[in-house]
């Protein structure tokens, strides 16, 4: 489950992995079509499963009013030593986000989805570091952190399914479901 961003906000972290695709660190990038707010990874699920998790998520976060957030700089993850990830992080209302994850976290428990052990941190994942960094790629990453900047509204969380191809993974809504007081949700595909 994930919050969809703003095609132009999607477009400046384009920009921006470009910018850094130039530093020397062993970089495989999200597609930008595929940058999203991840609010519960639920991991391999048969198909004959989607009925009964659509459902279960229909109710999910119905008292939870849309919310804004803002994406501010790029940064690596850890901050010390080797990095794992790139990716920007998530301001603004992130108790509504918080309180949105525990809410679709809580909703998939209940039909044997493993409750996360960590605390919801919103983040959004520009790339995920594949080997040794080699030189000085953080004033890069620095210099282009600025350009990754942008707000967005929640209004609704997306159910997707996620294929991994050749260029990376690609995501399909299958169902999405409005936060209360938004209008539209629980389309399916």
């Amino acid at each position: 489950m994930a919050a969809e961003l703003p095609a132009e906000l999607r477009r400046r972290f384009a920009s921006v992995q470009e910018d850094l695709s130039a530093a020397p660190l062993p970089v495989r990038w999200v597609r930008s079509d595929g940058i999203h707010l991840t609010l519960k990874f639920l991991g391999e699920a048969p198909e004959s499963r989607l009925p009964e998790i659509a459902t279960v998520l229909r109710g999910a976060a119905g008292g939870i009013a849309p919310f804004s957030l803002a994406a501010e700089g790029a940064a690596a993850f850890p901050v010390q030593g080797a990095p794992r990830l790139i990716w920007v992080e998530v301001h603004g209302d992130v108790a509504a986000a918080r309180q949105l994850a525990s809410a679709i976290d809580a909703a998939t428990a209940r039909i044997g989805f493993a409750p996360e052990a960590r605390e919801f941190r919103p983040h959004l994942t520009l790339g995920r570091v594949k080997g040794a960094a080699r030189g000085d790629w953080r004033s890069i990453l620095e210099r282009a952190a600025g350009r990754a900047a942008g707000g967005f509204e929640v209004s609704e969380y997306v159910l997707f399914e996620s294929r991994l191809g050749p260029h990376g993974a690609s995501y399909a809504p299958i169902e999405r479901y409005a936060l209360g007081g938004a209008a539209g949700g629980g389309e399916g595909r």
